[in-house]
């Protein structure tokens, strides 16, 4: 897979490319995506880094386990199960349907490794999925992210944007906010975590937002149990619309998960979405 570099800020990639460099068809990735080829997927990576600062508040915060979403309510609605390959490996994340009906925010760890630069294939996004069912399926066109996310290896860099092959059909998509006043404001975090249910029903849990010592561009959430699978799923502010974040890593202590972090959507975001404007 080769990216497209612009101007050095951005990457964007078609993902519907195999190695043999012939297009794949929706009809050869849903032929690809066979009921037990979804549920042997594995979990794209919610990992922290090593020795991460941890507020004092985190050793007094309660854990607290997701709760299932009703899928006929925003900002649920809006959210669904993505599934890939990478490095010829299957995965499960989640992404949320915002700005515009045939785009989809997720995480940039769920697009490109920042190890290898190597960039995900076979995407599908399934919107409201519930077990084997979901509202509608969709595939991806065209992929954006920061080329930082590869070059600097930081998670504030960890949004993609996609362009999706068709437009949703249902209410008003989520927005997303670049406004950095949002601490301590409760945000829900949603996605597939397979702990639950094993990955296939859409489960959520609310919080605090804060800040990570001597981390700029980062947010965090204390206590929430959203792990492995819900990657890329958005962080929605009260008004079940706004989005001011999304999953990109947990900091463990033993079996719990202590906090999970996002980037904060800033000036390098809403550059990113500027760009992701004339994929479509």
């Amino acid at each position: 897979m080769k990216n497209k570099q612009n101007g050095g800020r951005f990457v964007a990639a078609p993902v519907g490319v195999p190695a043999g460099g012939m297009d794949k068809s929706p009809h050869d990735i849903r032929q690809y995506w066979t009921p037990e080829r979804k549920k042997a997927a594995v979990p794209a990576p919610l990992i922290a880094s090593p020795g991460a600062n941890v507020p004092e508040a985190a050793n007094g915060e309660p854990a607290t386990d997701p709760k299932q979403a009703d899928l006929s309510k925003m900002p649920f609605t809006a959210g669904g199960k993505l599934f890939f390959t990478m490095d010829g490996v299957d995965y499960v994340a989640s992404g949320n349907i915002f700005m515009h009906r045939n785009m989809l925010l997720t995480a940039a760890h769920c697009i490109q490794d920042n190890k290898t630069g190597n960039v995900g294939e076979n995407y599908v996004f399934e919107q409201c999925y519930a077990g084997e069912d979901s509202s509608e399926d969709f595939y991806i066109k065209t992929v954006a992210l920061k080329e930082n996310w590869y070059l600097v290896k930081d998670y504030k860099f960890d949004f993609a944007i996609a362009i999706l092959d068709k437009n949703a059909d249902f209410g008003e998509p989520l927005r997303y906010s670049t406004t950095p006043d949002v601490v301590g404001k409760t945000v829900t975090s949603m996605g597939y975590p397979v702990k639950y249910y094993d990955g296939d029903q859409m489960m959520f849990a609310k919080g605090p937002v804060s800040t990570r010592a001597g981390q700029e561009g980062h947010w965090i959430m204390m206590g929430s149990q959203m792990g492995p699978g819900s990657s890329g799923g958005a962080w929605v502010l009260e008004d079940n619309l706004t989005v001011v974040g999304l999953n990109a890593y947990i900091v463990n202590s033993g079996e719990k998960i202590m906090y999970s972090g996002s980037p904060q959507l800033n000036d390098d975001f809403e550059k990113l979405y500027q760009y992701a404007l004339t994929l479509m």
